[in-house]
């Protein structure tokens, strides 16, 4: 017995009350439905005590892909979910698990979500979740699609820039105004100023309230239904700004017109939707006047949707499961190595409005294997009949510039010491520092300078140890003093030397290498460690700016120690200990005697 003899055989078993009757639907009947469908029947079921009859059709790789279910017979009518081709939505998550040893019981489990779906677009009003899907059953009318940079709390009617791509002209990107969209056209569509056709864009935010079904496939508004929905929705300051602006319309418009318009969901979200006005004939004129469509229609108008791919950061970080709280914060990130170049990477990517790059060293081939830039970022390509360094500070901001051009990235490759000195960043506008650099007499400085000032935002430290064994991470001035960077140095005896009482080595063990002679020493250890370590510093500042982090804490993270010791290397007592007891530990490095951050020092 194959699959689908034996998924009908288990419904017509197990089915009842359910399912009522079963008709198998031959093969060649299954054009109408959607594609890759192999089997179909129709089964005759009950809903709101009504009989009702639904199609069920089976995927080739049923029951890995779950089942389709149709209302062929158009009885349920215009309702939530149930699409124009008879297709039910029953439910958002394709990777819903079910046990696919007993495909007939997937079937029943589907049909019940189906039936909870019918019931409930036939028993309430489901204007909201028409609202919700409402850019769905809009796309499906359209052939043109606009990408947009919009600011979706501007709640004011106003003239957008829309630019045409030139490779078909149904293609849009729209923005604001002051948006620098030559630039953001370059980066992203790959797209010269030359090639560029701007014309007007009107966006139209639709009032509270405001709902519409959604236009049916194939069945597109007239234009007359396009003008009285915009014109019976909008409130009466927009309106009179709208109408002014149809009273000027410029040249570039005189045989098409844009609109954006914005229809509320709730009161944080929009369904943005689009159309095109096009009079092949030009606007009806009136003493040597052109009159737009809104005011007068010339004879032949057509009206075509267009899509909407929204652009703007909020956005995507929300659809990505970000953090919008990031978009207004600023950070400054002290050495973009190893470590440093992948937190300043995260911190984009995390949305940052700016951050700014401290390092004085430039991009080395020795150190690509370890660094978030590749070969292509080591030599300047200004000049490409000389090879020229760059700096990894400007390496970065171009990379940022190209990938994420929200973010404001600002460079100084210069030494930390000399920009603390020279007084080159105003503290009071950065939220948080991030320090990456590996050595702690510079370290020391940094944390001391930052103890001085009278309101420093918290300073995060990290740094790996050799060899895979862990890595570290210090959170300093985190609303109080209590704790920081110098603590963790000092002899734990008299007979002692000073050591870092947070490391997973024991103290005394050199573990740089050479591969060609003095001036190529390093510290061993892989990519692996670099990531897991910077990966914790963003996660670091995630729970800061959340407040789930009290205090300044030292946070490790423990590595296998195999390497380590197979090296004839040993670890300290602190690496033996829990990954349990380490974070009840996080506070005890704090010494009460510290020159920098004591209570007597602050006094």
């Amino acid at each position: 017995m194959n699959i689908f003899e034996s998924t009908v055989d288990y419904i017509k078993r197990h089915g009842q009350p359910i399912v009522e009757d079963i008709t198998l639907i031959h093969e060649t009947s299954l054009e109408q439905y959607r594609r890759n469908i192999k089997h179909a029947f129709r089964i005759q079921i009950e809903i709101l005590e009504g009989p009702a009859t639904l199609v069920v059709g089976l995927p080739f790789d049923f029951p890995s892909s779950l089942p389709h279910f149709y209302d062929s017979q158009q009885q349920f009518g215009c309702i939530p979910h149930l699409e124009n081709d008879g297709f039910i939505c029953f439910t958002q998550n394709e990777n819903l698990v079910i046990d696919e040893r007993y495909p007939g019981k997937v079937v029943l489990d589907c049909l019940k979500k189906v039936i909870s779906v019918l019931e409930t677009g036939e028993t309430t009003s489901e204007n909201h979740d028409y609202l919700e899907e409402f850019e769905v059953y809009w796309a499906k009318n359209c052939i043109r699609e606009a990408h947009t940079l919009l600011n979706e709390s501007n709640v004011a009617v106003r003239e957008l820039d829309i630019y045409m791509m030139p490779k078909d002209e149904i293609t849009y990107f729209i923005c604001e105004k002051n948006i620098n969209a030559e630039h953001y056209m370059q980066t992203t569509f790959h797209l010269g100023e030359e090639e560029l056709v701007k014309r007007r864009c009107i966006y139209i935010p639709l009032k509270n309230g405001t709902f519409t079904l959604p236009p049916k496939r194939g069945q597109f508004w007239s234009f007359k239904n396009s003008k009285d929905f915009i014109m019976n929705n909008i409130d009466s300051k927009n309106k009179n700004i709208l109408l002014k602006l149809l009273g000027r319309t410029p040249k570039s418009n005189c045989n098409y017109d844009y609109f954006c318009l914005g229809l509320p969901i709730d009161t944080d979200k929009k369904a943005i939707f689009g159309m095109t006005l096009n009079y092949p004939e030009g606007m009806v004129r009136k003493k040597k006047q052109s009159l737009h469509p809104f005011v007068q229609s010339p004879v032949k108008i057509e009206v075509f949707p267009f899509n909407i791919y929204r652009h703007q950061k909020e956005f995507l970080l929300e659809r990505t499961g970000g953090d919008p709280s990031f978009t207004n914060k600023t950070a400054v990130v002290v050495g973009v190595g190893a470590i440093g170049s992948i937190v300043a990477t995260g911190l984009a990517k995390a949305g940052f409005q700016r951050i700014t790059l401290i390092d004085h060293d430039y991009l080395d081939v020795e150190n690509i294997y370890r660094h978030e830039l590749g070969f292509d970022q080591v030599f300047d390509n200004k000049d490409p009949k000389s090879l020229t360094p760059q700096f990894k500070v400007e390496a970065l901001k171009k990379e940022f510039q190209r990938k994420y051009p929200f973010t404001e990235v600002l460079t100084i490759p210069k030494r930390i010491n000399i920009v603390l000195a020279e007084n080159l960043i105003d503290w009071s506008t950065v939220n948080y520092v991030i320090v990456c650099v590996g050595a702690p007499n510079v370290e020391m400085s940094i944390n001391r300078y930052m103890h001085k000032l009278d309101n420093s935002p918290p300073v995060i430290y990290s740094w790996v140890e050799p060899l895979g064994i862990g890595g570290h991470v210090l959170v300093t001035l985190n609303k109080e003093k209590r704790g920081c960077y110098q603590c963790l140095f000092r002899p734990l005896s008299n007979e002692e030397p000073i050591r870092n009482l947070s490391s997973f080595a024991k103290p005394g063990q050199s573990f740089t290498k050479s591969l060609g002679g003095c001036g190529t020493y390093f510290t061993p250890y892989s990519f692996l460690d670099s990531e897991e370590t910077a990966n914790k510093v963003l996660r670091t500042v995630h729970q800061v700016s959340r407040g789930q982090i009290s205090g300044n804490p030292i946070l490790s993270w423990k590595g296998d120690s195999a390497s380590f010791i197979e090296r004839g290397f040993r670890a300290s007592s602190r690496y033996e200990m829990s990954e349990e007891t380490l974070m009840d530990n996080r506070f005890l490095y704090h010494d009460p005697n510290c020159p920098v951050c004591s209570k007597k020092e602050s006094h």
